[in-house]
């Protein structure tokens, strides 16, 4: 199962590097952004979401991570409050392949809007999400991770198939 875990501000690639060496499958998805200092422009590895990193394992391992290894994070909890956040091996999958696959699309032709849609072709291929947006010039596909974050990006007609 994948977990949604909080770390302190910052601490992204800490987090990244304890738990790589505790030998626990994680992703921290980082992205790259130029910023301007005073006499030159930087370029910067940041978080894709951030204070948050995603474990891949069981619930009894979970716990041990912080609580063995002294890695500073806390699980994000169900909406009911009852356990932590688990997210959906489909929809992770999904988010991973968005954030490796860094290509921009453009949508033509209709769908209606609310559609469930899968990518057919190309790197995204097999991603799916909810057309919101379609027109005459162009459209948008939000991908979600349920509870955490909502990714909103630009895809060919030609790539697309409605899900029923």
């Amino acid at each position: 199962m994948w977990y949604a875990a909080r770390t302190r501000h910052n601490q992204e690639k800490f987090v990244k590097t304890r738990l790589e060496q505790i030998g626990v499958e994680h992703f921290v998805p980082f992205r790259s952004e130029f910023r301007r200092r005073r006499d030159r422009a930087v370029e910067l590895q940041v978080p894709v979401i951030p204070n948050l990193v995603f474990i891949h394992t069981d619930y009894a391992t979970s716990l041990t991570i912080a609580n063995d290894y002294g890695v500073r994070l806390s699980y994000i909890k169900c909406l009911d409050g009852a356990g932590h956040l688990v997210v959906p091996c489909k929809q992770m999958d999904d988010f991973r392949l968005l954030c490796e696959s860094n290509v921009a699309y453009t949508l033509t032709g209709d769908l209606t809007r609310g559609d469930r849609v899968a990518v057919i072709d190309g790197c995204l291929a097999g991603l799916e999400g909810e057309l919101v947006h379609s027109g005459r010039n162009g459209g948008r596909v939000i991908v979600k991770l349920d509870s955490i974050a909502s990714f909103e990006l630009t895809i060919s007609i030609d790539n697309l198939r409605k899900i029923r």
